[in-house]
């Protein structure tokens, strides 16, 4: 019953996720819309504004696996007999907005190493989706689609180590 006078009684809609097997379908989701947005837009845009010839090529390199990652995702889903459908990816917005916010208050000199940043958060983001995913993939019996997310996790701590390199690079270049 409303607390409200006057008000009717809300209704109570049953949970959209309501078995293990939605939420794993679920996770898959927001991997997908992860990895498609990332492929389409978020990574030929910033190949295309980092300055940085190392960083340039970490990157347009991770591009090419990315787009190997919404594949294999794709065959999850159908290891699932499940239609692929994204799902909001709250977290990759908002390591967008961050980077969107900070790269024009740093000076060009300094930017690589902004962008740098931003790919790196982007990587832990990834893995921390992939690893729990996987996590409840494996639970479920589902090994199929553990290890087609496996192959995509192994290329996303690969990257992530390569970015790392750049990193370390970029800092001690900008050492004084």
């Amino acid at each position: 019953m409303s607390t409200i006078p006057g008000k009717a009684p809300a209704v109570k809609l049953p949970p959209e996720v309501s078995t293990p097997r939605d939420l794993l379908l679920e996770q898959l989701g927001r991997l997908l819309t992860i990895e498609d947005t990332l492929a389409k837009r978020i990574l030929p845009q910033l190949a295309e504004e980092i300055s940085d010839d190392g960083l340039k090529q970490a990157v347009s390199s991770h591009l090419q696996e990315t787009r190997r990652h919404v594949e294999r995702i794709r065959e999850a889903f159908s290891a699932l007999q499940a239609d692929p459908s994204g799902r909001p990816a709250i977290g990759l917005d908002g390591l967008c907005t961050e980077r969107e916010s900070t790269a024009p208050k740093v000076a060009p000199a300094l930017r690589p190493a902004v962008d740098c940043e931003a790919a790196m958060g982007t990587e832990h983001y990834e893995i921390n989706a992939y690893d729990a995913t996987i996590r409840l993939a494996e639970a479920l019996g589902a090994t199929e689609v553990a290890q087609l997310l496996r192959a995509n996790l192994d290329e996303e701590v690969a990257a992530l180590d390569k970015l790392a390199a750049q990193a370390d690079r970029l800092a001690n270049e900008l050492r004084p």
